[in-house]
């Protein structure tokens, strides 16, 4: 699996997304809790781009808030204090994040890959 510098860990500040495009794909890296997490860009239910939403107790909000997801595991958790069962959502993916030298690095799996896991 490609790995891919995104930045440096010092650069990062706590709790705020960080864009990035890896191999044409929207990805958004943020630190919470002295630990990076790497997830897809666009919210699964409304398709908004995560990194413009807000990242609080390890849980990034949609921008126009439609859902939140838990940033360790990405799975969706509340509309506006109420559970998400009714509601169509894709789900969004995860990357392995790895710091090294203190620079993060994010994997993507290969395209090809990632259009199988969807389907």
């Amino acid at each position: 699996m490609p790995t891919h510098r995104i930045c440096r860990l010092a650069e990062l500040v706590p709790d705020t997304p960080r864009y990035a495009r890896i191999d044409n794909i929207d990805v958004f890296v943020a630190l919470h809790a002295d630990r990076v997490y790497a997830l897809q860009n666009r919210c699964g239910h409304a398709g908004a781009a995560l990194n413009q939403g807000e990242c609080t107790d390890g849980l990034i909000v949609c921008p126009p808030p439609m859902a939140l997801y838990h940033l360790s595991d990405n799975s969706r958790l509340r509309k506006f204090g109420e559970l998400l069962e009714g509601i169509e959502t894709l789900p969004i993916r995860t990357f392995p994040v790895e710091i090294r030298d203190g620079d993060v690095f994010v994997s993507i799996p290969e395209i090809s890959k990632l259009e199988s896991a969807v389907g």
